[in-house]
């Protein structure tokens, strides 16, 4: 191999490691928002909020796998190999912008249906069941009532309060309403740009993939191979 190619070559290499770390990342970062979101599905059941989650996760795993293939065919030089590795590569590119597109055209329609499934489980918080789940999402998203702590009518649950204890306590000053859907905003946002930002550095591994593919080829022919 020339000079160029040899770099290209470790060039490569390199980038399928860090391709690896970045898949270790986005299987973390899946794990944790489905840790974190996997309660709030109960409050609609018209769309799969831990979806996206679940997606992460099995992404992750993907590219992890398919930087280790990159890796191979980058040190043993194969032709075969880093013509594979680009085309999964390249379905994996498409897969990604195509999930964030996605995820950026119906990330208001998740946020207003479970705005509005919010307000029906509040609604019927005598309920146990919904009651628990009202005290996780207060908790987590630190937030105190549909609106505010007045809709609880003097009779503030713990889950409620910043300090002290209830009812007699100081309670989270935003609504839950608007919390979720500042929350479920968010979540998309970061799992979409993400998505994005990985496709993009996926590409800079695939334009190196065809050019040291095609380095290989040539010299498999001048070499008579």
């Amino acid at each position: 191999m020339n000079c160029g190619l040899s770099t290209i070559k470790y060039l490569l290499f390199v980038f399928n490691l860090l391709c690896s770390l970045c898949g270790i990342a986005l299987v973390v970062i899946g794990g944790v928002s489905l840790a974190k979101i996997s309660d709030l599905q109960q409050i609609s059941e018209d769309h799969n909020i831990v979806a996206p989650s679940i997606f992460f996760i099995i992404l992750g795993s993907v590219v992890f796998v398919i930087a280790f293939f990159g890796c191979c065919g980058a040190i043993r030089e194969s032709y075969c190999m880093t013509q594979t590795y680009g085309f999964f590569l390249l379905i994996l590119i498409i897969g990604q912008i195509v999930i964030a597109a996605l995820v950026f055209i119906y990330v208001g329609d998740v946020r207003e249906a479970f705005k509005t499934g919010f307000a029906k489980i509040f609604a019927e918080r005598d309920r146990q069941t919904n009651a628990e789940l009202i005290d996780t999402i207060q908790s987590n998203l630190q937030c105190c009532g549909k609106s505010s702590a007045l809709d609880w009518l003097g009779n503030t649950p713990q889950s409620c309060c910043q300090s002290g204890t209830a009812p007699l306590c100081v309670p989270w000053l935003r609504g839950c309403t608007s919390a979720l859907g500042e929350f479920i905003d968010t979540t998309g946002v970061v799992l979409g740009w993400v998505s994005l930002g990985v496709a993009v550095v996926e590409l800079v591994g695939l334009i190196s993939a065809c050019c040291l593919a095609n380095g290989i080829r040539n010299r498999d022919r001048r070499s008579g191979y």
